[in-house]
């Protein structure tokens, strides 16, 4: 995928699966979020970090992987959700690619409110 968006990471696991810190995963699979604005999203005044702000929040991973601003290279993760049903673990992170260093910036203002 090419402009603005986010790579999303999804790894699944059992939690005596954990050894030492390790997690030996039975999943793990990625996809690819677009953030570009269309028609529509410009005609509604929403850019390509609206879209992204509300992409991660709705993954539930808003926790920047440095403080302070780490830099273009922030990546987001959020907490282990657990599956009832099926009893497995699931870690969720994403990495926005193809945004500037000031959209970077500002996608982690709105999301931490620093």
């Amino acid at each position: 995928m090419t402009g603005r968006h986010l790579r999303v990471f999804h790894r699944d696991y059992y939690d005596d699966a954990i050894h030492d810190g390790d997690i030996d995963t039975h999943d793990e699979w990625s996809e690819d979020l677009d953030c570009e604005p269309d028609e529509f999203d410009r005609a509604d005044g929403l850019s390509a970090v609206d879209l992204a702000v509300t992409r991660l929040g709705d993954l539930a991973v808003t926790e920047p992987s440095g403080w302070p601003y780490p830099g273009p290279h922030c990546w987001w993760s959020g907490t282990v959700t657990l599956s009832y049903y099926a009893g497995e673990m699931r870690e969720t992170s994403a990495h926005p690619q193809g945004f500037s260093d000031p959209e970077c910036r500002d996608i982690w203002t709105r999301l931490t409110g620093a």
